[in-house]
Parts: C-alpha cells; structure tokens; sequence
C-alpha cells in the first residue's frame, strides 16, 4: 500500500510541474497526453497528443487531469463487481474521494478525426450503496456526426476509506447536509478519525456536518498522523 501511494504520490508531483495529462496503467505503463473526458467508468486521452485511446476503470490505477487526481476503486453490489474512477480529496492515513458531479468533458477545439468520442452519463439504480450509473464513451464516425453533449452530471457523492480498518463507506454529506444524515455522518467520522482527541472533541459537538467541515476535518487529521 505505502508502495503504491508512493508511486502516486511521485507521478503527481512530476506532473503538477509539467502539467501534462498522464495514465498510469495496471501494469505501471505511462500514458502521456490530453484527456479528453471521463464517465469515471472510462477514460479516453489523446496519448501524446496523436494516438486516441480509451480505457476502462478495470485496467487503470490512477490518472492526472486538469489539476486533479483519480483513482480506479472496486464497488461491490450483489454478486457484482466493478471498478469506477473517484476523484482524490484526500489521501494519507484517512483517504476522502468523490465521484460524479461537474462538468466530465472539457471544451476541446474540433479537429479531423476518424471518429468522435462522446461521453454520457446515465444515472439508474443499483450500484454500491444504491448508486447506479450508466454510460460510457461511445463512437460515432461520420462527417455529419454532431457531437454529443453530456446528459447531465449526477449530485457529487463522496466516500471515505481507512486502509486497514474497514471497507471503503459512503459518506452521505452534501454542502448543505440533510438534518437525517448527520447522525450517520457523525458516527463515521468518529469510527475513522474519533482517536484523535482534538478532533473527536469537535465532531462529537457539531451540528452541519457538511462536505466543507469535514474535508476540514479529515486534512487535518492526515497532518496530525504525518
């Protein structure tokens, strides 16, 4: 795990000064260019600014794009599994992620292509936890192909995880959070973080727990265990 995080932590550096997209695969290849978009099942990138390829959650570990890191995490429902990209809130000894929300494909200048890449989202039932999204980057061709504009981007959901102690656990927080979901935030956050005095003390008299205190709360908890 340190291993891995190391890696991460390495490629994120190296690309935050060269501001570059980049993929790292499974089997730790790197893939350097312009993402192109993401449904957080996919991702397609235009490698070196010349090859477009698309891969799915399955065969990535993380990837670098506009300034923001994503990890490919594995959600179980049923006899299901699957893996879907999460964006990186925080990560060191409590790691905090989100997934859907905002805009997935960014303002590109049109350019002559075999083919034209679209990205949509779906939102449906099932999935881990109740969530379900359907979608994925589809391939139109034709020279009269107008492009597809995304169906619109679910509410941001967010999700916690202590390697180590536990699975990775929704956190049903929102900027505004619902007065019925702030007992089940309260009692994550004092099962992750509750061992730290400072901040239990803090948790146990809040009252919004909303995503903004408790992205709060978890940074300040990875800087006291570093």
């Amino acid at each position: 795990m340190k291993f891995l995080f190391s890696i991460f932590l390495f490629f994120f550096t190296l690309n935050q000064l060269s501001a570059q997209d980049f993929i790292l695969k499974n089997n730790d290849d790197v893939i350097r260019g312009t993402i192109k978009g993401t449904d957080y099942f996919s991702v397609f990138i235009s490698a070196n600014d010349e090859t477009d390829v698309i891969l799915p959650a399955k065969d990535v570990k993380n990837f670098f794009w506009n300034g923001d890191s994503f990890v490919s995490k594995g959600f179980a429902y049923g006899r299901n599994f699957e893996y879907r990209f999460v964006k990186v809130i925080e990560m060191g000894t409590v790691n905090l992620y989100s997934f859907g929300g905002g805009t997935l494909v960014p303002q590109v200048k049109e350019k002559k292509m075999k083919f034209r890449p679209s990205i949509g989202i779906g939102t449906g039932t099932g999935g881990y936890g109740g969530m379900g999204m359907g979608g994925g980057i589809s391939i139109g061709g034709g020279r009269n192909s107008a492009p597809e504009r995304p169906a619109g981007a679910p509410a941001i959901r967010y999700f916690i995880e202590k390697p180590g102690a536990g699975p990775l656990q929704e956190v049903p927080m929102k900027a505004i959070t619902e007065d019925s979901k702030k007992i089940e935030i309260k009692n994550i956050l004092l099962q992750k973080i509750g061992d730290q005095p400072t901040l239990k003390a803090k948790i146990e008299v809040g009252t919004d727990f909303n995503s903004r205190d408790v992205i709060e709360w978890v940074k300040e908890y990875n800087a006291t265990k570093k």
